[in-house]
């Protein structure tokens, strides 16, 4: 795991720059990438990054509902990484929809080193149970490599990023063409056809030198292995939906 915690903090502009002042005294290891001073701005930065390693929210805001951030984090496991700086018990935070808690919620009178120990305990807790096991980015890999899909394609990375969005956003799988090819478009300064050709080929070009007893595994039920090949909808569909019961959830 890298050495920086790269960190998002929610709070007023004031607090976040005297926040950033006094952590840098203290410590290198935490960084400061992200800051918002509202909650709206704050849910945009959680949903829209992969490199959140620490969530600092300030839960007094005025004006502001916590509980609406933290249930509408696409990805869960952040909430696992959120710390909330409040005067409630911890229990309020507990959200029983969730299969994941937040990791801690420290007084607003808190001394500056008792919060650098528990944003440190958050990487030590990442280190040490390989949190989320795999990054989903590195378990499509994985999958992608066993079906024949090479990193060096680029369908290979477009075919990841997809996997990824419609993961966190299942409500995406019905809308590979609408949303996800305008959205990888845009993501990696490509024209929407030149995505949709180039994951073609390198579901076709997997398919026909990749691993027959896991493709067979993964596909029989939806394809003839020997008759087609899935679309591109299906093989996103597909993948999403076997990492999701690994985890116990499902799709709809």
């Amino acid at each position: 795991m890298k050495n920086n915690m790269n960190t998002l903090v929610v709070c007023s502009k004031e607090e976040s720059n005297k926040l950033k002042q006094e952590i840098a005294v203290l410590t290198t290891e935490i960084t400061i990438k992200y800051t918002a001073d509202n909650y709206k701005d704050a849910l945009q930065i959680i949903n829209n990054s992969d490199d959140l390693d620490a969530i600092l929210i300030d839960g007094t805001m005025p004006g502001e509902n916590i509980l609406n951030l933290l249930t509408n984090y696409k990805n869960e496991i952040l909430l696992s990484r959120t710390i909330i700086i409040d005067n409630i018990k911890l229990d309020c935070y507990n959200l029983s929809a969730s299969n994941y808690q937040i990791f801690n919620v420290i007084p607003k009178n808190y001394k500056i080193n008792e919060l650098i120990i528990s944003l440190k305990e958050i990487k030590n807790k990442q280190e040490k149970y390989n949190f989320h096991k795999i990054s989903i980015y590195d378990k499509v890999a994985e999958i992608l490599k066993k079906l024949g899909i090479a990193p060096d394609k680029n369908g290979f990375h477009y075919l990841r990023k997809a996997i990824y969005e419609c993961y966190l956003e299942p409500s995406l799988l019905t809308s590979i063409t609408k949303e996800i090819y305008p959205m990888l478009a845009a993501s990696f300064s490509k024209k929407e056809s030149c995505i949709e050709r180039s994951i073609r080929s390198a579901i076709e070009t997997g398919w026909d030198r990749g691993n027959y007893e896991y493709s067979n595994e993964l596909f029989s039920n939806c394809v003839d292995y020997y008759k087609t090949k899935p679309t591109n909808g299906e093989f996103i569909a597909i993948i999403v939906d076997k990492i999701m019961m690994e985890e116990g959830r499902t799709i709809y």
